[in-house]
């Protein structure tokens, strides 16, 4: 991938699943019927291309009329959702009557029985297996043979040269496309990994982490390696673990979802784990369906041991830990979760604008009052900053908040206030404050305030928060104000609930303060009752009655 910071979550997403899609010329057959079954001069269209099925030549010379093609979802060829399986029969491909001559032609393949029919531009062949045709000149074009191709086994297919049309037929064949999404391209060809070292890939951070081996014992001996010999049956580069794991943070830039990957597996056993917890198995096959992590792990082909296989997980990642001893992987792929769902904030604010102490500025609905910033020290500054940028650091879209050394009080401009609030965040450096309704925090990362009543407010984060990271965070209660800040600290989707001002005393929230108030609040006496506890230090006590005495209704 070569996607840049500008706009990060929208260029990943773009490059990730879409550029990654490689030889389009040759049919997915994913737009066809699974179970359709073609006869000898059958025809149909797949992406475009016109294909015709014509009789097979056995080995001893004789033909057959008689053979058919399934469109199946057997993944005999590894590939991806339908393939075409041949059975005694050729399917003739005619790009130069459809969507034109090509000049590259590559398809993946399963060869498990008898022989196999290959034709170009004319130049028929017929041999026992797709390795016999590796490095000939056929028709003009030049067959690459790229892995497999020994029989009974499945690999993949490269032709150039200008190909007008392509035979392919066998007596237990099937054939399709190679939907690997680009992983790793972005890594230098041949660099290694040790434990202890760390690397960003396609935006995500990565760190090594100990192989356990099934014994349970563990290595610092193993690395990770950028190679190009294509074991995972994927496409470009990849990632070879030789015991030694690698474990995504994906978390650091948001959560993913419908996370898929092509592996090879070619010796000893294979470390997983999702969300934290952990699985050491021989074999992928044995977590196939199995639930860890919240998440369900499918293994959609391969997994047996000495082979190349597809994994489909579903559920919410954050974290994604994967090794073995000689283990290969690629063509990661997947979506960001809570990417596009932003509520538009800042953008009324001009980009590039900077705010410093004492200033204010108003931006939709609130009003922002530029305040100090107290360091971890208990010490203050007045010196930071508020600037508008849209480089993505709170993991959104267009403009954000950057604090610099520096805390904005933020309330509505119409004298209500606010409930249900949430925003995104990125933290990436130094300590943050929050203050909500008087009662003030000075904390490291967000998450030292996950499920901490401040100021009669709950606040809870949604993920994210474990230090340069982002994340999502929502509160729950009325506030008059929220001030906030931090030294390496970005905001966006900043969104609300307007809500009338509540009168401190009011326990039962019936826009008096009288007796019922009082007995509400001495039954509570002593606990950490929200509603009680009016000036949300966390007890309710001798203060907070007085507060309440002091708003008493007339």
């Amino acid at each position: 991938m070569n996607c840049t910071n500008q706009n990060l979550l929208v260029a990943a997403t773009s490059c990730l699943m879409f550029t990654g899609i490689s030889f389009a010329d040759f049919p997915t057959f994913d737009d066809l019927t699974v179970g359709t079954t073609y006869a000898c001069w059958d025809t149909f269209n797949s992406n475009g291309v016109y294909v015709k099925l014509v009789p097979f030549q056995r080995w001893d010379g004789t033909w057959t009329n008689t053979g058919e093609a399934t469109v199946s979802t057997d993944l005999w060829a590894h590939g991806y959702d339908n393939e075409l399986n041949t059975n005694n029969i050729t399917a003739r491909y005619d790009f130069e009557g459809s969507i034109g001559t090509q000049s590259e032609v590559s398809f993946l393949f399963g060869e498990y029985g008898g022989n196999i029919n290959v034709g170009l531009n004319g130049d028929f062949r017929n041999v026992y297996r797709f390795s016999d045709l590796d490095g000939l000149t056929i028709g003009g074009c030049l067959f690459t043979v790229l892995s497999g191709g020994n029989g009974n086994d499945n690999g993949e297919v490269s032709i150039t040269g200008k190909i007008r049309d392509l035979d392919i037929g066998g007596q237990e064949l099937a054939v399709d496309v190679n939907f690997c999404s680009e992983a790793f391209e972005d890594l230098p060809l041949n660099a290694e990994y040790h434990l202890g070292d760390s690397f960003v890939t396609d935006l995500v951070p990565v760190q090594t982490y100990q192989f356990y081996y099934s014994d349970g014992s563990t290595t610092p001996d193993g690395h990770i390696q950028v190679t190009d010999w294509n074991a995972a049956c994927g496409e470009g580069q990849e990632l070879w673990t030789n015991n030694i794991n690698a474990v995504f943070l994906f978390d650091s830039v948001s959560p993913i979802e419908n996370f898929r990957y092509q592996f090879g597996e070619f010796g000893g056993n294979i470390n997983i784990a999702i969300n934290g917890v952990f699985r050491n198995v021989d074999n992928y096959i044995d977590l196939d369906g199995e639930v860890f992590g919240g998440v369900t792990f499918n293994v959609v082909s391969g997994g047996l041991g000495n082979d190349c296989g597809i994994v489909e997980c579903d559920g919410i990642i954050n974290k994604f830990l994967i090794g073995g001893q000689e283990h290969v992987f690629d063509c990661f792929e997947w979506d960001w979760v809570q990417v596009d769902d932003c509520e538009p904030s800042f953008e009324d604010l001009q980009l590039g604008t900077m705010y410093v102490n004492e200033d204010s500025f108003t931006t939709g609905d609130y009003t922002h009052y530029v305040k100090h910033f107290t360091w971890s020290d208990g010490t203050e500054t007045v010196k930071g900053s508020v600037s508008v940028e849209n480089g993505g650091m709170a993991c959104s879209f267009n403009n954000e908040l950057h604090y610099n050394n520096a805390t904005t009080h933020i309330e509505r401009t119409d004298g209500d206030w606010m409930n249900n609030m949430s925003f995104k965040f990125g933290e990436w450096g130094g300590n943050l404050n929050m203050e909500i309704n008087g009662d003030f925090k000075n904390f490291e990362n967000m998450l030292d305030i996950d499920g901490v009543t401040i100021g009669g407010v709950l606040v809870t984060v949604d993920w994210g928060g474990g230090g340069n990271d982002c994340g999502q965070v929502s509160f729950t209660g009325d506030m008059s104000y929220i001030r906030m800040g931090g030294q390496e600290y970005w905001v966006d989707c900043f969104t609300a609930d307007a809500v009338e001002p509540s009168i401190p005393g009011d326990v039962n929230g019936d826009g008096v303060v009288n007796v019922e108030d009082i007995l509400l609040l001495i039954g509570a006496w002593g606990s950490n009752d929200p509603a009680a506890d009016i000036n949300g230090d966390g007890v309710v006590n001798v203060v907070d009655l007085l507060i309440l005495i002091g708003n008493w209704t007339p």
